[in-house]
């Protein structure tokens, strides 16, 4: 199966557009993006198309960011109770 260049322009913008709305604190940005550059630079993809690329970079920044949303907010699954004990008691 095949996409057009409009498809993948679509699904690049969305993710932006999903980035944009995750990212609560400047801060969040610039960490995630280091972590997400530490993994994607040692992962060594490179031979995508640049918005594909872009796209598939954002889209972990968003699960970073997230992340960081959800332990600022106190949403804190069992498994981080277990392994981290001291971030539930804050």
């Amino acid at each position: 199966m095949s996409y057009s260049e409009y498809d993948v322009d679509q699904w690049s913008e969305a993710i932006a557009n999903l980035h944009a709305n995750t990212e609560h604190d400047p801060g969040d940005g610039r960490q995630a993006y280091e972590a997400i550059a530490n993994v994607w630079s040692a992962y060594g993809y490179q031979d995508a198309p640049t918005e594909v690329i872009k796209m598939l970079v954002n889209a972990c920044e968003i699960g970073y960011m997230a992340a960081l949303n959800d332990l600022r907010d106190g949403d804190l699954d069992a498994q981080i109770q277990m392994w981290r004990p001291d971030l539930a008691e804050q």
